[in-house]
């Protein structure tokens, strides 16, 4: 007869006490019952585990080993019982929610990845646009959380890096710098940057000047007229584009990306509103 898991409890408390008086005051409970249960764990087993003296209890080895493997046992079991009532309280439900498509082949899938580790019960549903797109649908309510690419300054949303990626150069196979092993930004002066096309994405475009400033010039810039920003327009020599390599598939036709050095990073930022908080938000924003 496999004994009750009780049982075991009851004969590892009378165990490291080494006293029934005790170890019933441990298990909140009354000495005579107790010393009744561990007789019965004794037949069940058909071992004695305690050697009784009218002042000592001391563990016989069939005792001592049960007392180790229990102990583990009930270790066990514990966790067990952690881990089947943590489904219930588990977050679980929609987010609705945005990435950049420049997040599109490296951090987008990572961090889906570990959202999904992290919260298995919240399903995450994403669609890409723009980041000024992205940020106004986030504000109004119709997305939980976006994933945004050099994001200007946001008012009403709460907002935290999630990764500052090192830019590369995208350039087209034939063009000088391609050949490099690495350029540094002031190596861009004379180029033609190519920069994003609309209104929704002021902080790229900002970073990129900014970076073409600290390095000592005025860039010479022109709107991406595609929207796959720097993948056409490189191809068809149209400007360089200095960009987050999550931004590109892992092989290119046609086109190279160079590291820049001394490094220039672009930040993808998480954002979510400040007011409107859920278990499941909670979840995935933990596991950034």
């Amino acid at each position: 007869m496999t004994p009750e898991l009780r049982l075991i409890r009851y004969f590892v408390a009378v165990a490291e006490e080494r006293n029934f008086t005790r170890a019933a005051e441990r298990l909140h409970m009354a000495q005579p019952p107790l010393s009744a249960a561990i007789r019965q764990l004794e037949q069940q087993l058909d071992v004695r585990l305690l050697d009784r003296t009218p002042r000592t209890v001391a563990l016989t080895p069939a005792g001592a080993r049960l007392l180790e493997l229990g102990r583990e046992l009930l270790a066990h079991a514990d966790e067990v019982v952690a881990q089947v009532r943590a489904v219930e309280k588990a977050p679980a439900g929609l987010l609705r929610a945005g990435i950049t498509p420049t997040a599109r082949y490296g951090l987008a899938p990572d961090l889906l990845a570990a959202w999904a580790a992290a919260a298995p019960g919240v399903m995450v549903r994403t669609r890409e646009d723009t980041t000024g797109a992205l940020a106004r649908d986030v504000r109004q309510g119709r997305l939980d959380l976006a994933l945004l690419f050099c994001p200007p300054p946001l008012e009403g949303l709460a907002s935290a890096v999630v990764r500052e990626e090192p830019a590369v150069l995208h350039a087209r196979a034939d063009h000088p710098l391609a050949a490099r092993h690495a350029v540094s930004v002031a190596d861009l002066a004379g180029e033609t940057l190519l920069v994003a096309g609309g209104p929704d994405s002021p902080g790229y475009t900002a970073a990129v000047v900014a970076a073409c400033r600290a390095a000592g010039f005025e860039p010479r810039t022109r709107p991406d007229p595609y929207p796959d920003l720097g993948v056409q327009a490189v191809r068809e020599g149209l400007g360089v584009l200095l960009y987050a390599r999550s931004g590109f598939p892992p092989e290119l036709e046609g086109t190279v990306l160079v590291p820049v050095d001394p490094p220039v990073t672009l930040p993808f930022v998480l954002v979510w509103p400040q007011d409107a908080r859920s278990a499941a938000l909670d979840a995935v924003l933990a596991a950034r």
